[in-house]
Order: C-alpha cells, then sequence, then structure tokens
C-alpha cells in the first residue's frame, strides 16, 4: 500500500540528521510562504533550518506578521511568512507525519490491508501469482486488481485517497 501511495502511511519519524532520509527532510527553498513536506499528515515539528538557521514555531495561531512557522497537519505544508529562501536543498525538517494508532485513517487503511490479504490468502492458487517455477526459484506477481473485484471493495477508490497527488521532487 505504500508502494501504492508513494508515501509512508504509518506514523513515523523523520530526521534530517539521517542520510536515509534526506529526500522526506531536505528541501530546495522557493522564496514562497509555503513548503509541502513528501509525507503527511504532519503530527509534529522538531526541528526547521534555512541554510544552517533554526526557523522557531509561530507563537500563537494569528501567524500572520510571526517570525516562525506555522503547520497545515492535514495537508503537509509548513507556512512561513517570511518565505522560504530560495537554495538547492537549503531546508531541513525533522518531523513526524503519518497515521497514528486508532486514527480513522489508519484503521481504514488496516481494514483494506486486511481485506486483501485474506482475499488473496483464500485464492492464492489463483491470485497473487501468475506463474512460478521450483528450480531456482521465481515467480511473477498477478494484478491484485482481481482480489478487489473478487471481493466487491473498491479498494482502489480508497488507496487513491491517501496516494501522493503532487509532484514534491526536491
Amino acid at each position: 500500500m505504500e508502494t501504492s501511495t508513494d508515501r509512508r502511511l504509518v506514523a513515523w519519524d523523520w530526521l534530517y540528521s539521517n542520510v536515509s532520509h534526506r529526500n522526506n527532510c531536505w528541501y530546495d527553498g522557493n522564496d514562497r510562504a509555503k513548503i509541502q513536506l513528501r509525507q503527511w499528515p504532519i503530527n509534529s515539528v522538531t526541528t526547521i533550518s534555512i541554510s544552517g538557521d533554526t526557523i522557531p514555531a509561530a507563537e500563537a495561531d494569528d501567524y500572520y506578521g510571526s517570525t516562525g512557522f506555522v503547520i497545515y497537519d492535514k495537508r503537509g505544508m509548513l507556512y512561513y511568512e517570511s518565505g522560504w529562501s530560495s537554495g538547492i536543498q537549503n531546508i531541513r525538517v525533522s518531523y513526524n507525519a503519518g497515521y497514528a494508532a486508532g486514527t480513522p485513517e489508519r484503521e481504514e487503511l488496516r481494514e483494506l490491508c486486511n481485506v486483501l490479504v485474506g482475499v488473496v490468502y483464500g485464492k492464492k492458487s489463483t491470485l497473487g501469482f501468475k506463474s512460478e517455477t521450483i528450480g531456482n526459484y521465481s515467480y511473477t506477481k498477478g494484478d491484485l486488481k482481481q482480489a478487489y473485484e473478487i471481493y466487491g471493495y473498491d479498494a482502489d477508490h480508497i488507496i487513491s485517497k491517501y496516494r501522493r497527488k503532487w509532484g514534491a521532487t526536491t
């Protein structure tokens, strides 16, 4: 499901100091007030820096005129009235994003996952595999859309709600 949505769905800490998290924590500045993070919803932000200078969180709900950043959690955006200074990977963000246990979204995704696993397991002789070879073991994956159709579950519709729809590749 994470491959289909092009993002991590379960809440996770993204640390800009962790080199393996670089693609999710380092962003190009655009001289605009908003920047889109690759993972969402944003649960918390630990640290933001622009070219090494730490940016504080805004201190009030009325953030116009603030010197700090504001989180648009469900959208996965950060607002900074001063603008995210232009540069290549000059913005570094450490944050937690994804669906926490007990949220309706996570429960919906968990249910969908359980349904698909059950359908594929129950029909494993006809679903999940197109072909299989025993000597030097290999297999060819089947199309899970068959599983969706057999169950009568609109899985693709559910997954599309969580799919990345914008091209944040910076």
